[in-house]
């Protein structure tokens, strides 16, 4: 049995207010994307008023009291307390998703941001040390640039919807904050038996959901030729497959058929501007195009481009006219837009800016390109979905852990063994309690995906709100006739269009963002 120093911050250092020994039945509980929490409960023989704010650490971790512990007074010197302390980083939920007003202050609850995973958490970051301190950003995955809307959000509740958007994980250490799916090879393996690691295994299903074993897969009904595949709308798998389908799992499950659309999937090329006309804002050039956009136009359909970095990242434009010989574009000014010109002198292409052809039918190698993509992505989709999703709970030999010094953490790889349950492999540890009584007592629980975790909502006090998270290429539709600005960019509504925070220039749709010297977003005068 451990005791535990419970801490008030003072001045010049901590104090300890009173030291603890939990029952038998406290325990440290940690879930991938859930809870990171210490239950305690204990005896005291006077009465301790504990504050929020007052904190321990346990196990490596500093835990803090978020809410008031239950009380049971038996007489005037013995009293009976339930205690929950959370990780540092629920005070995420404490604070909210804000960006720029006018007054270049994070007050703005109600915005919409086009940005990659880097921005969102560089955003999230400035929001939490707008409060706190010492919020630091760790690993980030690398991911195209989406549209997102946010409203009266906390930072815990966006981190949980990046995660969704982006599809990855977010995790926590301290408070550096991860958006990326992280897990380490322990080398560790558990079986049943004497000195093999495991008391007893339980094998659940994770959800109700179920097995797929045949897949029908289309894309996006962007950039396909009129006459495509005997005029599907659609973007199919490719003719070699044989089939509109993918199989796997059949001979074990039967045929059990679902449709899934991957909508962000078409022929496209993402091009890179290599030229810009100094003296003409609606001209710039792509010396890498590989075809005449001129042999590629849809009868009736005006040609576009759509930036996806730069000032003018989330604006789509007509194409006036495309110039083969020079490879220069000159496209024409978005009239959606109303609060300032687009492009112009403020806003304009720039050399290495990244865009995409909408509206055109995308040459055969493209669209070739595209249905492999859709192949592989639903291949992907029907690996993870062709067998039952299962977890594995698991009451490990603390006498095994503790001749081996083992102590793994949520997201580490363990090797499970048993010929029953037909489980023999690496598999994630998701969640798991840790005893008081002996730092070496777990319980695991394994699984090959993290189920969804209602942490955020609850912690915010709204759960799905409906909230539309656009990804900018999804915004874009085939059957436009003018030019389409992808998400809503008027600062009237506050909303604004944003690149990497650390990486200038960052475009807005009135005033322009700056970066000051302190690595704070500022909109420049």
């Amino acid at each position: 049995m451990i005791a535990i120093d419970i801490k008030r911050n003072g001045s010049p250092d901590p104090v300890i207010i009173t030291t603890i020994k939990p029952d038998s039945n406290s325990n440290q509980s940690k879930a991938v994307m859930g809870d990171n929490v210490i239950n305690l409960q204990f005896d005291l023989s006077t009465y301790i008023l504990f504050r929020i704010g007052d904190w321990c650490e346990v196990y490596g971790e500093k835990y803090y009291i978020n809410k008031l512990p239950v009380i049971k007074k038996q007489s005037k010197y013995f009293y009976e307390y339930n205690l929950t302390m959370q990780a540092a980083y629920y005070d995420l939920a404490k604070v909210q998703y804000m960006f720029l007003n006018e007054d270049n202050e994070l007050q703005e609850g109600d915005f919409s941001l086009m940005g990659n995973p880097s921005s969102f958490i560089d955003l999230l970051i400035q929001n939490a040390n707008r409060i706190g301190s010492g919020w630091l950003k760790g690993e980030v995955i690398v991911a195209d640039y989406v549209n997102m809307s946010f409203q009266a959000e906390s930072c815990l509740e966006v981190l949980s919807r990046l995660a969704t958007q982006f599809n990855t994980e977010y995790k926590i250490e301290g408070k550096t904050i991860h958006l990326a799916k992280k897990q380490k090879d322990t080398g560790y393996t558990f079986r049943i038996g004497k000195d093999r690691g495991l008391y007893d295994i339980t094998r659940s299903n994770l959800d109700s959901s179920n097995v797929i074993t045949r897949l029908y897969a289309f894309g996006s009904d962007k950039n396909l030729p009129p006459d495509y595949r005997n005029y599907s709308t659609r973007l199919k798998l490719p003719v070699s497959v044989g089939e509109i389908y993918l199989e796997k799992n059949t001979a074990l499950y039967g045929t059990i058929e679902h449709t899934e659309i991957f909508d962000t999937i078409y022929p496209h090329r993402t091009g890179k501007v290599t030229a810009v006309d100094a003296t003409n804002f609606y001209r710039f050039k792509d010396l890498t195009i590989d075809f005449n956009v001129n042999d590629y136009l849809l009868p009736g359909v005006s040609a576009k481009v759509t930036f996806n970095t730069g000032q003018l990242a989330g604006y789509t434009f007509d194409i006036q006219k495309f110039d083969n010989s020079t490879k220069e574009f000159t496209v024409l000014k978005n009239k959606n837009e109303k609060s300032i010109d687009v492009p112009s002198v403020d806003f304009r292409p720039a050399i290495a800016d990244l865009y995409v052809l909408v509206d055109i039918q995308m040459p055969e190698s493209y669209v070739t390109a595209a249905e492999e993509e859709l192949r592989i992505k639903a291949q992907a989709w029907l690996d993870a979905n062709s067998d039952p999703l299962l977890t594995y709970a698991l009451t490990v030999d603390p006498v095994y852990m503790r001749k081996r010094r083992i102590t793994p953490d949520i997201g580490n790889m363990v090797y499970i063994m048993d010929t029953e349950l037909e489980v023999s492999r690496q598999i994630r540890i998701t969640s798991f309690t840790r005893s008081f009584e002996d730092m070496y007592s777990y319980q695991f629980v394994l699984s090959d995906t993290v189920s969804s975790n209602p942490i955020a909502d609850l912690y915010s006090g709204q759960g799905a709100t409906g909230r539309d998270i656009n990804d900018i290429n999804g915004s874009l539709n085939n059957k436009a006739s003018e030019n389409n600005l992808v998400g809503d960019v008027t600062i009237d509504q506050g909303t604004l269009i944003i690149l990497d925070i650390t990486t200038p220039p960052i475009g807005v749709t009135l005033t322009p963002l700056s970066i000051g010297s302190d690595g704070k977003l500022y909109k420049s005068s």
